[in-house]
């Protein structure tokens, strides 16, 4: 009876050591097939389990559920803090820890705003004014502004919206407004991405149904509130001329947006107007030049701007401007009724 206690125990032993020994290595040894700097992102209010299935399914980690014991015992699984993590190769269990538990106590923080509005141009003066990213690693994850074929290198996994994104041009409009905390550590890649997926949280499942009953593409309402941001401020004035500019559109009509033509040349748009060298830039984006919507958006929409895109209020408008002294908003029906407009409030 004393041989077969021992023997049990000596077994259980070696099965508690040859446990022991498995363990260390999945957690300290065993890498993701990954061989290269991951990112990851823990979203606000986002759950241990949620966690632990987004890092299995994209192969940071092989199990889920020795993440989550493993989080446990470093005793920081009810501690998440939203953010971007970055792990370098290879990346183990305990890596991909450490970086959760190396959070906002020990490692400072940033707050970056992109305003709406703005262009790929602005982002990359803004990026490399705050030393975030030079212009020139923004404009290579991005792409250019008014370049057709400079397309960005970013990609974000998941993304509804650059499902029907044209590949030749760039992400322009593709980020959304917004000011976003970061880890001061963040890549430029990982902060870029966190502002595409506040783009896709914006897009309701009703507003994509709305879209598709539309008959227009994701990237041609994006597009259209591009021009609604520049062109005109109240969330009124946009559905109006949502309207007014989607019929030209569908009539092949030149939209005649000065806002695309500031767009070309890089200048601010401070002024209204254009001079007759400006509209006649040779550029696909150029509305005075070639008619309907040009190629991509011109800058980043709100989402009001959206929302007017999808939404256009109906009306019996085919021209409109913008008057010098209030800024408001004056529309006509006809020609005859524009060129009074015009003659009154612009001259």
């Amino acid at each position: 009876m004393k041989f077969v206690t021992k023997l049990i125990i000596e077994i259980v032993v070696v099965c508690l050591i040859f446990s022991g020994i498995v363990l260390y290595r999945e957690i300290n040894t065993k890498a993701s097939p990954i061989g290269e700097r991951v990112v990851f992102q823990i979203e606000q209010g986002q759950s241990l389990t949620s966690l632990a299935d987004q890092l299995e399914e994209r192969g940071i980690i092989r199990f889920s559920g020795l993440f989550k014991k493993y989080m446990a015992y470093r005793g920081v699984d009810t501690k998440l803090q939203p953010g971007g993590y970055g792990v370098e190769p290879p990346i183990t269990l305990r890596k991909v820890v450490d970086a959760i538990a190396n959070t906002r106590q020990n490692r400072d923080e940033i707050h970056i705003t992109i305003l709406p509005g703005w262009t790929i141009r602005d982002v990359a003066q803004y990026f490399e004014k705050n030393e975030i990213a030079s212009a020139e690693e923004v404009y290579e994850l991005l792409g250019k502004s008014a370049v057709r074929g400079s397309m960005g290198s970013l990609e974000v996994e998941g993304s509804k919206v650059f499902k029907e994104k044209p590949k030749a041009v760039s992400l322009e409009g593709y980020l959304a407004p917004e000011t976003i905390r970061f880890f001061t550590d963040a890549s430029p890649e990982e902060v870029l991405s966190r502002f595409v997926k506040h783009r896709d949280e914006q897009i309701t499942d009703t507003m994509w149904e709305d879209i598709a009953l539309s008959g227009r593409s994701f990237h041609e309402i994006l597009t259209m509130a591009s021009l609604l941001e520049r062109e005109v401020k109240s969330s009124e004035d946009r559905a109006l001329v949502s309207d007014l500019f989607w019929r030209r559109y569908d009539s092949g009509w030149a939209l005649q947006a000065d806002s695309t033509v500031h767009y070309v040349d890089g200048s601010d748009g401070s002024s209204v107007f254009t001079s007759a060298a400006q509209r006649d830039i040779d550029s696909p984006w150029n509305t005075y030049k070639y008619p309907g919507l040009p190629p991509g958006p011109i800058a980043i929409p709100t989402l009001d701007s959206i929302k007017a895109a999808i939404y256009p209020e109906k009306n019996n408008y085919w021209y409109f401007l913008t008057t010098l002294d209030t800024g408001e908003v004056k529309y006509a029906s006809t020609l005859q009724g524009h060129n009074s407009n015009v003659n009154k409030y612009l001259r």
